[in-house]
């Protein structure tokens, strides 16, 4: 009776486990771009976006963020996710920068805590930044005043 028990125990351990591991490991995909809903970031590649921003003559947005990122990951599938939000994102040039894999490109913006958004020109220059969890509706304003003030 006792092995039965200890094997259910087991069993349930390991799908408890199973799950964890994919729900950490959900957004850490080793392709170099990743589909959101319409929208394609770019990852990792900070200099593959910015020659795609110069090309395009649009801004760079930088989406800093880490697997163990709770914040993150909500931001990811709330903020990113409102059609308001999708629409704006079409202008600019999308970046994810995992900051344990890519700690140079966190060090050269002075990136702190997380999730951080900032958005550079096509030469790497930042213009603005959003600190924090942004709700759909701050990351849906934080855009549409960076294109207004930027004139796009």
């Amino acid at each position: 009776m006792v092995q039965k028990k200890d094997k259910i125990i087991g069993m349930a351990f390991l799908v408890v486990l199973s799950m964890s591991c994919v729900y950490v490991l959900s957004g850490s995909e080793g392709s170099n771009f990743r589909n959101s809903a319409s929208v394609t970031w770019m990852w990792n590649d900070y200099n593959s976006a910015v020659e795609k921003a110069q090309k395009e003559n649009k801004y760079i947005l930088i989406d800093f963020w880490a697997v163990w990122c709770i914040e993150c990951k909500e931001m990811d599938k709330e903020a990113f996710e409102s059609l308001h939000v999708r629409n704006l994102l079409k202008d600019f040039v999308l970046l994810k920068v995992d900051v344990d894999e890519i700690p140079q490109v966190r060090s050269q913006f002075r990136v702190g805590g997380l999730p951080v958004l900032i958005v550079v020109t096509p030469d790497g220059e930042e213009v603005a930044r959003a600190v924090g969890y942004q709700t759909p509706d701050e990351v849906q304003k934080f855009l549409e005043e960076v294109l207004h003030q930027q004139g796009l």
